[in-house]
Order: C-alpha cells, then structure tokens, then sequence
C-alpha cells in the first residue's frame, strides 16, 4: 500500500516538474521569438525604403506605410526623447493591423518549427505590443490618448523600475545617435547582442554628423552626451 502511495506521488510530481519545464522552455521560446520579429520588423521595415517595402506583393501598401510612420516620427524625437510639438504619429504606438501582422508572422513561423497554442501565441504578442504602446509612449513623453479603434491602449499600469530605466536608455541611443543607428530591440533586448547592432555605454557622438548636417536642430541640443538615471523621462 504504501510502496504503491509513494509511486503515485513520484509520478505525479515527475508530471509536475515536466509540465514545469514545458512551461518554462515555452516563456523562453516566445521571448526569443518575439525579440528576433522586433528586431527584423523594427530594422528591415520601420527602418526601411518605403519605396522598395511597397514593391512587395499584397503587403506593399502596409509595409511602405509603416515604414514612412515610423521614419517620420524620428524626425520628430528631440536629444532628450521628448517630442517636438508633442506631434501626434502612429510611427510611435503599434497600430490594430500591425498587431494584427505581428501576431500571424509570428504564428507562421512557430507552426512551421515549433508549434504553439493559437491562444498562447495572441496572448503573448499582444502583452509585448500592449507593452509597446504603453513603454513607448512614455520614453517620448507622448500625451495623446490611443483610441480604441487606433490600438491597444495606454493604461498607465505598468511599473516603472530598473527595467524600464535599462529600456529608456536602450532606446535614447537608438534615436539620438544619428548616422548608423543601433538599439532595433524596444521591448525584449535580445538580438542586437547576437546580430551587431548594439549601441555602447549609452552614450552618443554626433559630431562628425553635425558637420554635414548642421540644419538639423538636435544638432544645437547635444552632440556628444552620455545618458544618466536623471534623464529618464517617466
């Protein structure tokens, strides 16, 4: 009796440990899932030509749309990461069709290598993205409302804290270093350690920029400056 009670209970805490494991090994491939697609889709479209993405067939249109949001909305994001005028562009949240997008690539690809859950799959990318539009918004200081019809949200429940810190100068290199840019990762900081494209030390040296591009009034902000705690917008 008690030799039988006691295989009952291995067992059962050898199908917890697994089921553990499962879900352990889950979070870890959706975490690097999403951080390869933001960073593809962040440095190959958003940072894009408009005019070769809308050469592409049936997503054309979309693509060179979104590439000259986002590209517009640099234009916009001062040295310190606020924006000029507080302009109002969707280059600075996740629009429903991008959202829409995200999650079907993404969705694609696992089925095609490791398949996942429809329902895990949608969960996840719409916490990255609610996280986006969230986080985003707030590194820019950006005051207008998403409408719901716009996409997901601003509900001003996420904490601030060392993450958000790291993130908010993660990306203050990605705008404010002009010429090459760096920092495609936003939200899950991944891929631009493996692929190169990672800033250094949180600092920025637009000196030989500015030389040939004096126009450009970030130029009069700062040139050379290394971001610090205090600058952190929240």
């Amino acid at each position: 009796m008690r030799k039988n009670t006691l295989v009952l209970y291995m067992a059962i805490e050898r199908g917890r440990s697994q089921s553990t494991m499962k879900l352990v090994l889950r979070i870890i491939l959706i975490y690097v899932v999403i951080s390869l697609f933001e960073w593809v889709i962040h440095r190959y479209v958003m940072h894009g030509n408009p005019g070769n993405l809308k050469k592409v067939p049936i997503f054309g249109g979309f693509l060179s749309q979104t590439a000259r949001d986002h590209l517009e909305h640099h234009k916009h994001v001062n040295i310190d990461m606020t924006l000029k005028n507080n302009v109002k562009s969707k280059g600075v949240y996740f629009p429903w069709i991008t959202t829409i997008v995200f999650i079907s690539l993404i969705y694609v690809f696992l089925k095609c290598s490791v398949p996942l859950p429809i329902v895990l799959v949608i969960v996840s990318v719409s916490i990255h993205n609610l996280l986006w539009n969230n986080w985003h918004t707030r590194f820019h200081q950006y005051q207008n409302k998403i409408g719901v019809l716009d996409g997901l949200p601003k509900l001003g429940i996420f904490p601030l804290g060392p993450i958000y810190n790291y993130l908010w100068k993660y990306h203050a290199v990605h705008h404010s270093q002009k010429g090459e840019k760096y920092n495609f990762n936003i939200i899950l900081p991944m891929f631009d350690h493996i692929f190169g494209t990672l800033g250094t030390d949180y600092c920025i040296d637009n000196t030989e920029y500015c030389k040939s591009n004096s126009r450009d009034n970030r130029c009069r902000q700062k040139q050379k400056y290394c971001f610090t705690e205090k600058d952190i917008k929240t």
